[in-house]
């Protein structure tokens, strides 16, 4: 009977609408990233193209490296140990790396370095100081990782133990006198280390003398080794190179259906074009107030990679400006809806055709009304298209399923999402919203 009393002007209405998005490839020269695993090797596959990934990591100096007093210490080699978790690609597929000695510069602390920094600012590859082709499964077995040791030169060797104990005592005499290496895979394109750990290992022995039990001369043998970790005291960078982009870009233009790629590490995202000007003149009336119900954005997968060896489908994609993106992430920003939004990888049965849909879903309530609000308040019109990015992330959960760090994916990952115009799964926004 109330509502029967009000006047149609006061009434309360709920609407649907569904609203098209511009898409377009988004290429990624580079990222910042700070890694806590890297990636070395080359990986091909005809969908993605070519991934090249190698290492540039100084190493700290032990903490309490001292030389025994009246002893002479007698080196015996010197080891590149890179411990690895995991791989990805084939795994008898061999790699040949090569390792050189920065010799021109090495990093700043608080410097952030990109993806796709120039190695010729830190070597000119002049010194080879070790080498050794691998496969994934001859690497050296230890613990619950495996290990690729590679021994370095005797010439490094003699060089890097030459130096006086006021070298070990000081971080920064350390680091100009080892400036860092350059660890490379030069041969290979079907296997992928995942690396978490990076270090030297110095083996030496001394010898001393000592008096045994009947007072007679007792010469004593030492035999020592002392690391030198690449650890989150000094810097490493993990260089990603994508020499064939702009191949894969022709291929997706040609594609009869409009699709993109959301790819990893720093290959290429998709950009999106929210119509909000369209949205808010639609959804906005005078005199009324407009409350955003729900606001879904979905993103289909166009395609599923069955091949044996296929990159993992991004388990996170991050929706976020354009504008804010370099921003997020080099201040480790978190989502706050109004920016940034995640979307998951969701699997959902299909009633009709009996068969599983996989998409990821954003909820773009928030961000909508808050774009509408500012707009509302300065007077002002929205931007016929707003420029938004989706990125493939990492994302960390603590208690109660918050969300406590978001990072670049840097491993290797890969999806194929329709885009704006696909005939079939076309990325759209569907909205439901009250006025009253």
């Amino acid at each position: 009977m109330g509502s029967q009393l009000l006047p149609p002007s006061d009434q309360m209405t709920v609407n649907t609408d569904t609203f098209t998005v511009r898409t377009d490839n988004y290429v990624v020269p580079y990222i910042y990233a700070y890694p806590d695993s890297f990636l070395l090797g080359t990986f091909y596959d005809q969908k993605f193209g070519t991934t090249h990934a190698d290492i540039f990591a100084q190493v700290e100096k032990p903490a309490k490296y001292v030389y025994p007093d009246s002893v002479t210490i007698t080196p015996d080699s010197i080891y590149l140990i890179m411990y690895y978790k995991k791989y990805f690609g084939d795994k008898y597929s061999p790699m040949h790396i090569s390792v050189y000695e920065m010799n021109k510069g090495t990093f700043n602390y608080t410097t952030a370095y990109p993806s796709n920094l120039n190695p010729a600012a830190y070597t000119d590859k002049s010194i080879l100081i070790g080498q050794k082709s691998v496969t994934a499964v001859n690497a050296l077995i230890k613990g619950d990782s495996t290990a690729i040791a590679i021994k370095l030169s005797s010439d490094f060797l003699k060089r890097f133990t030459s130096a006086g104990p006021d070298i070990y005592a000081d971080e920064n005499k350390f680091l100009d006198f080892f400036k860092g290496l350059h660890i490379t895979a030069d041969f290979g394109s079907a296997t992928m280390f995942y690396i978490n750990q990076i270090g030297l290992e110095y083996f030496h022995h001394y010898t001393y003398t000592t008096k045994g039990s009947a007072g007679q001369d007792t010469l004593i043998t030492v035999n020592n080794v002392i690391p030198f970790p690449a650890n989150d005291m000094v810097r490493q960078v993990n260089r990603f190179l994508h020499p064939d982009t702009t191949e894969i870009l022709n291929n997706l233009k040609s594609s009869p259906k409009q699709i993109h790629q959301v790819s990893a590490p720093a290959n290429l995202f998709t950009k999106v074009q929210l119509p909000l000007r369209a949205m808010h003149k639609k959804m906005e009336s005078q005199n009324k107030r407009t409350f955003i119900n729900s606001a879904r954005l979905r993103i289909d997968i166009a395609e599923f990679d069955d091949a044996k060896i296929a990159r993992p489908v991004s388990a996170s994609l991050l929706l976020i400006k354009e504008s804010a993106m370099h921003r997020f992430f080099a201040k480790k920003e978190l989502p706050n809806d109004t920016v940034s939004i995640i979307g998951t990888y969701t699997p959902t049965l299909n009633s009709v055709t009996n068969e599983y849909d996989y998409y990821y879903e954003f909820d773009l309530s928030r961000l909508i009304a808050n774009e509408f609000l500012t707009a509302n308040h300065k007077n002002e019109l929205l931007p016929e298209w707003s420029d938004f990015v989706v990125v493939p992330v990492r994302v960390s959960y603590g208690t109660n399923n918050v969300v406590t760090k978001v990072r670049h994916q840097i491993l290797m990952n890969g999806v194929t999402i329709a885009g704006g115009q696909h005939p079939d799964k076309p990325m759209l926004i569907r909205t439901i919203y009250s006025k009253f």
